[in-house]
């Protein structure tokens, strides 16, 4: 017994000289050797310092001044200081604990490698003035502080391998692609879930603030906000874009409870804003727009363009809710003009509560009917509660058809526009009225219509186009419900252009004059095949002042000995062209389930005699039975519709060759 008390008492007294040895060492100049002694049996690192301040009198603390980190005799980091508070606990649990860590002014040469650490805590770290440049990180003049941080695991980043609060400010940030100054950070993780009470940083001419969670890769903004935000290059677009694109991949849903985006400017090649102020709510990804439980969209801009076409003051207030988006309020001032709209749309319907537009001064391109078809196919139903469209304008001058309408007023009420993919007046009423109109040189003044619909009953109540010298007048029917679609046209025409025929029905004579036209017209109307089978009714026309115009009998043998002669194009001004006077008698023609007749037709002038009769049918084209012979000096061409086969030939008594 008394051995074993002499044991304990040695063993005491060596530890206790151990102690007294070390810290008396650690007030000498050995106590550097000593450190990098106790670090090399825990760590690949050793540090080396132009000075270590210890005292006796606060025994858990220690400072290293102008301190270098190494390993491999490489310098990794540098620093002003190192100050280090060991935690108490840290003697009798075994286990490295720091109360605190505090490194002044730190500037890595290279990320030191932390997984290869001892197991510590830090309670306390604070890094000041921080320096750092990796490929993934780049922090300029940083202020970092964070609680029980831990040695981080091989798949864990340094910077979130702790539990705790996060304060954190730098002048210059860059995480990947994304750069950012004067950042401030105010967080607090626990596990998995992160909580910032507060994020600012001026990013590309901006200022941002924002709240967000994030838990289990499930991001939460509350609150968005950004200012001054300016844009003017598409490369750099499409760079954030696809960068944005793969930073969000990993997460597995983002809720957006609120983004202000607060005077801001975009300039891209297709679209581009000036004084943007817009507000989103409740948006979450990554559900598309038709897919959103109840979000908010606010916008307005003192300027807006897309797509070449210019919008002054444009605002909208917009709801999404599933499978419906609706427009509590748009107006704009654009071509000219300027237009309030408001509604809502499916995926399948488009519903216009109001809309209205005056001064609108609409340009199309020679595309606009692709692009028409594009948009309407988007829709199965379209329906009009209330319209009203007061003196616009509508110009395409570069179509196949050019045409000019000027004036326009139309007033809609109730009106089923589309109906199962199917245009027409399926329900309500409209008024049209025009001051000036010219379609493919054919002038109109103070044109109207109207018409009405009831479950499918589409009428055309009236329809007037006054033209310089005359008026045609026109009525019609039309029953949308019928699977058949049954119809009736009837048109009165007093001193109408003859000109109509060419430019309007491109027939292949160039004609002037006036004509007196009664024609009354039925039929079916399903599809095209429909339409010809049953096209029934006739139509009385008498010519006056008829005369051929802009081509001389000569160049029209020439062009009707064509496989497939049409109308060409015309000069506008007809009236100052040299013309050939014809004459005709009155034409009537008949038409009987989609069999045209043509009775022996003769038109006469000057060397010039055209002669034309037969029957055609618009459904079997083998049972055509049509011949249309034209004489004109020496010349005499005989072209022949039968059983679907055309033949021309060419009479020359000049020479007296037939071809």
């Amino acid at each position: 017994m008394r051995f074993f008390s002499k044991s304990l008492l040695i063993l005491a007294l060596i530890v206790v000289i151990s102690l007294a040895t070390l810290i008396g060492l650690l007030h000498t100049r050995y106590n550097e050797p000593v450190i990098n002694f106790i670090l090399a049996q825990v760590s690949p690192y050793q540090v080396f310092a132009k000075k270590i301040d210890y005292d006796i009198r606060t025994p858990y603390q220690i400072k290293f001044e102008h301190a270098e980190i190494t390993q491999h005799q490489q310098v990794i980091v540098r620093a002003d200081s190192i100050q280090l508070w060991l935690s108490k606990p840290s003697l009798t649990t075994r286990k490295l604990i720091f109360d605190g860590v505090q490194i002044n002014n730190i500037t890595p040469t290279k990320m030191p490698l932390f997984s290869q650490l001892p197991s510590l805590t830090i309670k306390r770290l604070v890094l000041n003035n921080t320096n750092i440049h990796t490929s993934q990180l780049v922090i300029k003049h940083g202020i970092i502080q964070m609680d029980n941080w831990q040695t981080p695991t091989d798949n864990t980043p340094w910077w979130q391998s702790f539990n705790g609060s996060l304060q954190m400010s730098a002048t210059s940030i860059k995480w990947h692609q994304l750069q950012l100054q004067q950042l401030l950070i105010n967080a607090d993780k626990q596990a998995q879930q992160w909580q910032f009470s507060g994020i600012s940083a001026n990013w590309h001419h901006a200022t941002i603030t924002a709240q967000a969670q994030l838990n289990n890769n499930n991001l939460t903004i509350d609150q968005l906000t950004v200012s001054q935000f300016q844009l003017q290059d598409q490369q750099l677009f499409n760079i954030w874009r696809q960068q944005f694109t793969q930073r969000i991949a990993p997460l597995k849903s983002i809720i957006l409870k609120r983004l202000d985006v607060v005077n801001s400017s975009i300039e891209l090649p297709q679209w581009s804003a000036d004084g943007i102020n817009l507000s989103l709510e409740n948006w979450q990804w990554p559900q598309n727009y038709w897919q959103q439980q109840n979000s908010h969209l606010s916008f307005s801009a003192s300027h807006a363009k897309w797509h070449q076409i210019n919008l002054e003051q444009p605002q909208a207030e917009l709801q999404f809710i599933p499978q419906q988006i609706i427009n509590h309020g748009m107006s704009a001032h654009i071509m000219d003009g300027i237009v309030r709209v408001d509604g809502w749309m499916d995926p399948q319907q488009l519903f216009i509560n109001d809309l209205k537009a005056s001064g609108i001064k609409l340009f199309l391109n020679k595309h606009w009917q692709q692009t028409w078809q594009q948009w309407q196919q988007q829709y199965a139903d379209v329906v009009v509660k209330k319209l009203n469209i007061n003196n616009s304008q509508i110009t395409a001058s570069t179509s196949a058809v050019p045409f000019q309408l000027t004036g326009i007023d139309i007033d809609a009420q109730d009106a089923v526009l589309k109906q199962n993919n199917q245009w027409g007046l399926w329900q309500g009423n409209i008024e049209a009225n025009l001051g000036f109109g010219s379609i493919n040189q054919i002038v109109m003044n103070q044109a109207i219509a109207t018409m009405h619909s009831n479950a499918g009953q589409w009428q055309l109540d009236k329809l007037v186009l006054p033209f310089k010298d005359g008026m045609l007048k026109a009525r019609a029917r039309i029953s949308l419900e019928n699977p058949q679609r049954p119809w009736q046209l009837t048109i009165m025409g007093d001193t109408i252009p003859t000109q109509i025929l060419y430019r309007w029905l491109a027939l292949p004579l160039p004609l002037t004059g006036a004509m007196d036209t009664q024609i009354k017209l039925n039929g079916h109307a399903s599809n095209w095949a429909d339409f010809n089978t049953h096209l029934t009714g006739s139509a009385n026309i008498a010519f006056r002042q008829l005369a051929l115009t802009n081509i001389t009998p000569q160049q029209l043998l020439m062009q009707w000995q064509q496989p497939h002669f049409s109308a060409t194009p015309l000069p506008a001004t007809l009236e100052t062209t040299a013309s050939l006077p014809l004459t005709t008698s009155p034409l009537t023609l008949t038409a009987q389930d989609g069999i045209i007749q043509l009775p022996p037709s003769t038109i006469t002038g000057n060397n010039f005699g055209l002669n034309i009769d037969g029957q055609w049918n618009l459904a079997d084209s083998n049972q055509q039975q049509c011949k249309l012979t034209l004489t004109t000096d020496c010349q005499n061409l005989t072209r022949q519709w039968s059983q679907g086969v055309s033949v021309t030939t060419v009479d020359s008594s000049c020479t007296g060759n037939t071809k």
